[in-house]
């Protein structure tokens, strides 16, 4: 005799809907099929004159080709397919709304990603807040020097003549300041932020992927082939014109952004203590990070090797500094006899000279964001006000520090720097107090990640990018995390990512 033991099942049972519900649904799928076959004749009509309307007349790669777009809607569509049988799978949207939004990160070529992939989320919380009629979460402190930001920001209402589009620029921005806010809320546990890693490490993959394939058809082609426009793709250095590959993202700045951040978070993981990683995940995390290198390596940002070289660096100084004399003396002899044969001199002379116009006008460029700031000291020109205060160059100030001074004045250093000194002061609490040596892995890991866009700052505009605020959520994401989970045991109030239900199962 035995007795069965009640089961919860995430996924939704199949269920007959019916004589006519299933002759309606029928009938909608011929509908469709019908559709689709419509949409098919007329790419087979007027597809050729509309890739030359949106790709010019001899497009890379896809010239002549026909039915380009009826191929397209398959791939999307087997994208959409994949994705709703990964969501049946994982018997919930929660990772595949997670995956999404991590990809968003990686991606900038897929517009809308971030902005989709947020209301999903948004509506995964809201639906189990209706259901539980609770969501349980802790709220930042992050919050009060936001809200500073946002004033701050408001402020360049009050000095445009386009005040329709500074709105549009400010409800799109505060969609990446929000994950300051809501990141904390989904990720509670260490869990989570592996799962988290995990994603990051498939989509910074991806993309390096891309920008490795970028190359090898710039090379066969003999140009560059890459997402982003003319301006970026190329870089002349004294050996010729190369490809600057830019991967899934439309900026090769950004690209070495993000795919070191990633890198050096995991060279740290990587070197961390035998009993919390093991050796598998130890090479792939090793190989992962040389392989995420090569990628950077071939966007030709001199920010970015600059940015991953010293944080490189300074990893094995940090994770061995009983060790820390056997790994600087031996590369301060290698320095000075590079410096003494004059080969680091030759060395910095030729990188400097890449692009070599592109650096003389960021000085420029520079000192006019210094001469708009000693103009509008407080409240500076405004955000993205730049480019209509004397700036012969219609370009953007390319130095984030100086963005803010020039843009948002002493006000706007001041609600930035308390953002800064706020997380700062929590992340060394949470450093020094922490119980569990993994949540101290993760901020240390994470220090350094935010290292790579700290550096980049002082040469690129990096202000308004959604990975610098996910950063900064992830940092918080690290500290509450810290706060919340003093153990190996979860909470047991997750609305976000809960542990797996047990499955059927019979007792006798």
């Amino acid at each position: 005799m035995s007795s069965s033991v009640p089961v919860f099942v995430d996924r939704p049972l199949p269920r007959d809907f019916g004589p006519l519900a299933s002759a309606v649904l029928g009938a909608a799928a011929v509908l469709l099929g019908v559709g689709v076959a419509w949409l098919v004749r007329l790419d087979a009509i007027h597809g050729q004159w509309l890739q030359m309307l949106l790709m010019g007349p001899q497009p890379m790669l896809v010239n002549d080709l026909p039915y380009l777009w009826t191929l397209v809607g398959v791939l999307l569509l087997g994208a959409f397919t994949g994705l709703l049988a990964w969501a049946y799978k994982c018997g919930e949207w929660d990772r595949p709304v997670l995956g999404l939004l991590v990809f968003s990160f990686f991606a900038d070529v897929v517009p809308a990603l971030f902005q989709i992939s947020l209301l999903g989320i948004l509506l995964l919380l809201a639906d189990r807040a209706l259901r539980r009629r609770d969501l349980p979460f802790r709220l930042t402190p992050l919050i009060f020097p936001l809200c500073l930001v946002v004033i701050s920001y408001s402020v360049t209402f009050l000095q445009t003549d386009k005040p329709g589009n500074t709105l549009a620029d400010l409800v799109f921005r505060l969609s990446y300041m929000s994950v300051v806010v809501l990141l904390p809320v989904l990720l509670r546990t260490r869990r989570h932020l592996e799962i988290f890693l995990h994603f990051a490490l498939i989509a910074g993959v991806l993309s390096a992927t891309t920008g490795i394939l970028q190359f090898a058809l710039s090379t066969v082609y003999g140009t560059p082939i890459t997402f982003t426009s003319a301006d970026y793709n190329r870089v002349t250095t004294p050996f010729g014109i190369f490809p600057r590959c830019t991967g899934l993202m439309l900026h090769p700045n950004h690209q070495s952004n993000v795919l070191g951040a990633l890198a050096v978070l995991l060279l740290w993981l990587a070197t961390g203590p035998r009993r919390q990683i093991q050796w598998p995940t130890r090479w792939l995390y090793l190989s992962v990070y040389a392989y995420l290198a090569v990628a950077i390596i071939l966007t030709w940002s001199r920010s970015g090797w600059l940015a991953l070289g010293a944080c490189t660096l300074l990893i094995p100084i940090v994770r061995w500094p009983k060790y820390s004399a056997f790994f600087i003396i031996p590369l301060g002899v290698v320095a000075l006899v590079l410096y003494e044969t004059g080969f680091a001199k030759w060395l910095y002379d030729t990188v400097k000279n890449f692009n070599a116009s592109s650096a003389d006008f960021r000085w420029h460029i520079d000192h006019i964001a210094i001469q708009a700031w000693l103009t509008y000291p407080v409240f500076g020109r405004g955000v993205g006000q730049m480019l209509n205060y004397n700036n012969p160059y219609s370009l953007e100030v390319h130095d984030t520090y100086l963005q803010i001074l020039s843009e948002m004045g002493l006000f706007g250093m001041l609600a930035l720097g308390s953002l800064a000194l706020t997380l700062g002061y929590r992340m060394l609490d949470r450093l020094f107090r922490a119980r569990h040596p993994t949540d101290r892995e993760w901020i240390i890991g994470l220090t350094f990640a935010a290292g790579i866009t700290l550096v980049q700052n002082m040469f690129a505009m990096f202000l308004w990018i959604k990975f610098l605020w996910a950063l900064i959520a992830l940092l918080e994401t690290a500290v509450m995390v810290s706060l919340t989970q003093k153990g190996d045991e979860e909470p047991r109030d997750l609305v976000f990512l809960r542990p797996p239900r047990p499955q059927a199962s019979h007792v006798p």
